[in-house]
């Protein structure tokens, strides 16, 4: 039987409920904020200090090892070799920028950070200056008074950095920054650590007069207050950046001092640097992370091209060794990488626009440093003797192209001279392989050694193979494919060491396969290809295929070649190889659709390359360009424009490059790849257009189709000779 209900009863349970309900959501409440704020709070307590020393290099750091104090305290650190290129000349100024832009930068004249009321060369303290150069100042404790121009300066520069982007990033974390000491010589100021950890509106918080104390006996009469810096460090957390002058002031003065004298005073600051990291490293309860940091070698290492700069980090873990997704070798990072790793250490995410990654600390718990301080010299060594060597090799190069090409007009040659000639071109052509697999052999024999070791090498494989008349360029082409194939995927060891690969103090390149041997790659695949002439058409067109697939793939895999424009130059000489085998008729409309057809089909290739492996300079621009980022394809193009119209002035390439393209032209002319054999015709009409490809798709495209285009040269001259031989007889 129905009964009705109490609505008083109904009013309170009803009530109970909502309550009940409200505690349960007011407890979720507290929880999700209680997990979501103790991260943020334990990151922002986190704290980072980096010292940061001008002048420091990596002779300072042996010298150090060869003292007993301190000595276990420098073993205990990872250690780094930093490329510290900039935009620009080298120089400390542009190195900050550089580094604390997280992209290659360029500083500004008259640049400089002042405590605010500090009186500047100008006459006038900061702020006022600040406030005539821009109509305001700044609310912090330091100021700079030139930031705008430093900030319009590199927005219009190549690589375009943005100026304050770290400390954008950490200031929106609620990370403190901090900016202690200064490099002041006796005629000029010099404060450059704000440079780091600067924002967007150029303000950062510092002290400067008192981190530095009056001291007569030491280089510019003052010298690092360690007693203050460490009392003001107590009550800090977040970054602090530490500018420790004094090396800086020892090298400036250096000149006028007794080479006695400057010794010890060398071995006095390098000790006393070592205690101050040692008593941070003491007063560190914490956690604190310490990092040394040289910006800027001092001007004797740079003079001897010791041209990177040692970076050390302490913190709970000892020993090991530094690298990055940057550089992919051992021992080597750059100073992209400064900025991510930074964010990295406080758990922040690195920005799209940083091309650099954060550091990695491998091995550890062994003590590395000497193995990356003889690394170091290995670089240094290749470094020192680079231009030298490629020098006298280019213009062998040059001299053999033009006696070739002088015998070349003679309708019959001596036979004796011409097998000569033609061993002599075969060993030009083999000449890249000895600068590959002896790389390795010059840090134990030596420069002079080494180029003997090429010379016989060529000269010894040249004769050896030109007795193998009807294939010889075959099989040059073959070893030169397999070789440099197998060095691709072992991960470059020895290109990486190589005259004829990429310099990492240079820079421009640190992995993958270089300009120089991504010309001879190519036309090596193509020479490999002569030694098939009696194969039917359909099997031609079916190895045309396979061998450029491979090609292009270990070109533009993210983890082998890496190199955009040599696959697309590789794929533009195949497609055009694969349509003259095909016959195909061609007409304007046809040329624009299928050319088109092609290069999109190239870059979509390429694209799905990058999509296995760590993140590389190619899928980065892939990244950028699906953002929308029309603005980097831009500025890729007109970089690229400007980096070849610099190699093509001042380097020993254009030598080849001009001779090289000199001879084609003369070839086109005489019309002599018409009365070439069919097959040897039209291997050099793709050697051709991958070459001309190359120059246009390549940031160093003077290099790439200076060596292709020699080697399409040095195949014409043989086949030429191959010719003139069977008519003579």
């Amino acid at each position: 039987m129905y009964k009705p209900v109490n609505n008083v009863d109904m009013s309170e349970n009803y009530m109970k409920r909502l309550v009940v309900m409200a505690q349960k959501v007011g407890l979720l409440i507290l929880i999700i904020c209680l997990f979501i704020h103790i991260p943020v709070s334990a990151k922002n307590e986190q704290t980072l200090i980096i010292v940061i020393a001008p002048d420091l290099a990596f002779e300072d750091v042996k010298r150090i090892l060869e003292t007993e104090e301190n000595k276990e305290l420098w073993k205990e650190a990872a250690i780094g070799a930093l490329n510290i290129k900039p935009d620009g000349p080298y120089s400390y100024l542009n190195s900050m920028v550089s580094i604390g832009s997280g992209r290659r930068a360029v500083g500004v004249q008259d640049w400089n950070s002042y405590e605010g009321n500090e009186q500047t060369e100008f006459k006038v303290t900061a702020r006022d200056l600040e406030i005539q150069l821009t109509g305001q100042a700044s609310s912090s404790s330091l100021s700079h008074p030139h930031f705008h121009r430093l900030v319009s300066k590199n927005d219009k520069s190549s690589y375009q950095p943005r100026v304050g982007i770290l400390g954008d990033k950490l200031k929106e974390a609620g990370i403190n920054r901090f900016v202690l000491g200064h490099s002041d010589t006796i005629i000029e100021k010099i404060r450059y650590g704000s440079l780091l950890v600067i924002d967007s509106e150029g303000v950062v918080e510092g002290d400067y007069k008192q981190s530095v104390k009056k001291s007569p006996a030491s280089p510019a009469g003052k010298e690092m207050d360690e007693a203050y810096l460490l009392s003001e460090l107590q009550d800090r957390n977040g970054l602090i950046v530490i500018e420790w002058g004094d090396l800086h002031r020892l090298y400036e003065q250096r000149p006028l001092m007794m080479d006695s004298h400057f010794t010890k005073e060398r071995d006095r600051q390098l000790t006393r640097l070592g205690t101050f990291i040692e008593q941070l490293r003491q007063q560190d309860q914490n956690g604190h992370t310490v990092w040394l940091l040289s910006p800027m070698m001092n001007k004797e290492a740079y003079d001897q091209k010791q041209q990177l700069a040692p970076l050390l980090i302490w913190d709970k873990e000892d020993g090991g060794y530094l690298t990055s997704n940057t550089t992919n070798q051992h021992y080597l990072v750059s100073n992209l990488d400064i900025a991510p790793s930074i964010l990295a250490h406080f758990g922040l995410n690195d920005p799209r626009e940083l091309p650099g990654h954060s550091m990695q600390r491998m091995n550890v718990g062994e003590e590395d440093i000497q193995k990356v301080l003889d690394h170091v010299d290995e670089l240094t060594l290749i470094y020192q003797s680079r231009a030298s060597v490629l020098s006298a090799y280019i213009t062998t190069l040059v001299i053999l192209l033009i006696v070739a090409g002088v015998l070349s007009f003679f309708r019959k040659p001596q036979i004796m001279g011409q097998n000569v000639l033609k061993m002599i071109i075969l060993s030009a052509l083999l000449s890249p392989i000895p600068f590959l697999i002896g790389s390795k052999l010059l840090i134990h024999i030596g420069i002079t050694a080494f180029v003997f070791f090429v010379v016989i090498f060529s000269l010894g494989c040249g004769y050896v193979i030109s007795r193998f008349k009807r294939n010889a360029i075959a099989i040059v082409g073959g070893m030169l494919f397999v070789l440099i194939s197998l060095d691709l995927l072992l991960g470059t060891p020895f290109m990486q060491r190589s005259y004829l690969g990429y310099d990492p103090i240079i820079g421009a390149r640190y992995y993958g396969i270089g300009n120089e041997y991504a010309g001879i790659f190519i036309i090596s695949g193509l020479a490999l290809l002569s030694g098939f002439q009696s194969v039917k058409e359909k099997m031609s067109v079916m190895m045309v295929v396979a061998l450029g697939a491979i090609q292009l793939i270990l070109l533009g895999h993210s983890e082998l070649g890496t190199n955009a424009g040599a696959t697309l130059a590789a794929g533009i000489a195949y497609f055009f190889l694969l349509f003259r085998l095909l016959q195909f008729k061609w007409t304007l409309l046809r040329t624009i659709l299928v050319g088109a057809a092609s290069l999109l089909l190239l870059f979509s290739f390429l694209f799905v390359l990058q999509l296995t492996g760590n993140l590389t300079h190619i899928g980065a621009g892939f990244n950028r360009l699906f953002a929308g980022d029309l603005s980097y394809l831009l500025h890729t193009i007109e970089r690229k424009v400007s980096m070849n119209w610099k190699i093509f002035r001042h380097s020993n390439w254009t030598q080849l490059f001009v001779t090289s393209y000199l001879v084609v032209m003369v070839m086109l002319i005489r019309k002599t790849l018409q009365k070439s054999h069919q097959l040897h015709a039209l291997i050099l009409q793709t050697g051709i257009c991958a070459s001309v490809a190359l120059l246009i798709l390549n940031d160093s495209g003077v290099v790439a189709a200076a060596t292709s285009m020699f080697c399409v040269v040095c195949m014409h001259y043989y086949w030429l000779l191959e010719q003139k031989e069977k008519r003579g007889a």
